[in-house]
C-alpha cells in the first residue's frame, strides 16, 4: 500500500474504512497491522475477527481455501484448492509445516485446526494464519494406558461460543478392547464422557455442518444392515439420526456405504450404484425432504472402488472437486462433464478444508 493510499484511507469515515477492511484477505490484514497502532488494535480485536469471519461466509472468494492433512509421519501439510480447480493438468505441491512433536489433524473450522498429539494424547487449537495456539487439553494418556482413535470430529458451538472435539477412543484393557466416546470443550479442564453413543466400526471422521458433527454409519436393525447419518449436536451434546435420500437405492452392506462430504456448507452424499456415482445435497440441514440430486457420473472412467469417492469442494461456477483414494478430479454440474485426466496426488484421504481467518479464541 502506497503513502497516497494510506492518506486516502485515513480520510475515509470510520464505518466505511472498516467495511473496506472486512473485505480484505487475512494476509493483507496481517500486513496492515504494521501500519499504525490504531489499525493494529482494530484488526486484532476479537469482534472484528468475528465480523470478518461472517463476511467470509457471504463471499468465500475473499479467502484462499486449502486442504490440511497429516502425512502419517507427524508432519502437517497444506494443499491450495485454487490450482486444483484452475490448472488440473499441472502438479500441485503441498506446503509442509514444521510441527513438533508428532500431530494428527482432527478437523478444521472457522480458520482453526484441531490437532492431536499422538504421543502425549492432548489436543490443541492452531490458527496457521495468525500462528495462534491454544493451551493443551488434559491428556488422554491420563484416562487410558493404551489407546487409539476410531472416530472423531471437530466443530463450533455457536450458542456458547465454544470449540469442541469428540473422539471415539478404543482402549486396550485387561478384558480386550473397550470403546469410550469423549467430548472436550476447549478452555475447560476435563474430557466429558458421552453415554450410549452408537458404536459402529465405520464411523471414522465427522463432518461439521450447522453446529453438528456427522458420520455415515451402518446399524443392525432386526438382522438387517441399515445405513444412516449419525448427527451429534454440539450445543445440546446429544445425537440423532438423519435418513438418507428416499429416492436413492443403496445396498445395506458396509463396503457400499455412501461417502459423506460438505459442499457449500451443506451435507453431501456420493452413492456407488455400480454403474454411476450419484451426488446428493441436503439443502436444509436435518430436513430429509431437502435432499436434492446434484448429478450422476458414469463409473466407467473412474478408478475404483467408487464407494471411496469423496466430494470435497464446490466453487461459484458449480465445479465440484472430488477425490478417489489417490487422485482428485472435477465434475461440472452445468453440463455433467467429468474432467479427465485425473489429478494424481500422494495426499491421504484425511484432508480437511481450511479457510484463513483472524479467529483466536479467548480460552
Amino acid at each position: 500500500m502506497t503513502a497516497d493510499c494510506l492518506i486516502h484511507c485515513r480520510s475515509l469515515p470510520d464505518d466505511l474504512f472498516i467495511e473496506i477492511l472486512l473485505r480484505l484477505p487475512v494476509r493483507s490484514l496481517l500486513q496492515l497491522k504494521c501500519v499504525c497502532k490504531s489499525w493494529k488494535t482494530l484488526i486484532s480485536d476479537s469482534q472484528f475477527a468475528k465480523r470478518h469471519l461472517q463476511m467470509l461466509t457471504v463471499d468465500p472468494s475473499i479467502t484462499n481455501p486449502q486442504f490440511f492433512f497429516g502425512r502419517g509421519d507427524g508432519k502437517i501439510l497444506s494443499l491450495p484448492v485454487k490450482p486444483l480447480l484452475e490448472s488440473p493438468s499441472e502438479p500441485t505441491k503441498a506446503v509442509e509445516f514444521s510441527m513438533e512433536p508428532r500431530f494428527g489433524v482432527l478437523g478444521s473450522c472457522n480458520g482453526l485446526v484441531c490437532l492431536l498429539d499422538i504421543d502425549e494424547g492432548y489436543v490443541i487449537l492452531w490458527n496457521p494464519s495468525t500462528r495462534f495456539k491454544s493451551n493443551k487439553s488434559p491428556s488422554l494418556n491420563l484416562l487410558f494406558d493404551k489407546w487409539d482413535v476410531l472416530g472423531y470430529g471437530f466443530g463450533y458451538d455457536h450458542v456458547n461460543d465454544k470449540y469442541k472435539v469428540l473422539v471415539d477412543v478404543r482402549h486396550h484393557g485387561n478384558i480386550g478392547y473397550n470403546e469410550n466416546v469423549r467430548l472436550y470443550t476447549f478452555g475447560e479442564n476435563s474430557w466429558k464422557n458421552i453415554q450410549n453413543f452408537p458404536s459402529c466400526p465405520t464411523r471414522f471422521r465427522g463432518k461439521f455442518v450447522s453446529g453438528t458433527l456427522n458420520w455415515v454409519i451402518v446399524r443392525q436393525d432386526g438382522g438387517y444392515s441399515r445405513i444412516t447419518v449419525l448427527s451429534f449436536d454440539l450445543v445440546k451434546e446429544s445425537y440423532t439420526e438423519i435418513l438418507l435420500p428416499q429416492n436413492q437405492k443403496h445396498d445395506g452392506w458396509i463396503d457400499a456405504r455412501p461417502m459423506l462430504g460438505v459442499l457449500d456448507n451443506c451435507l453431501c452424499l456420493s452413492f456407488d450404484t455400480r454403474t454411476h456415482l450419484v451426488l446428493w445435497l441436503m439443502k436444509e440441514y436435518g430436513v430429509v425432504e431437502s435432499w436434492t440430486r446434484l448429478g450422476m457420473i458414469f463409473a466407467e472412467p473412474l478408478p475404483g472402488p467408487y464407494s471411496v469417492i469423496e466430494p470435497l469442494f464446490i466453487n461459484e461456477n458449480s465445479i465440484v472437486l472430488l477425490r478417489t483414494m489417490n487422485a482428485f478430479f472435477l465434475y461440472d454440474l452445468n453440463n455433467g462433464r467429468l474432467v479427465i485426466p485425473l489429478i494424481s496426488t500422494s495426499v491421504n484421504m484425511n484432508q480437511f478444508l481450511y479457510l484463513e481467518s483472524l479467529v483466536s479464541p479467548q480460552l
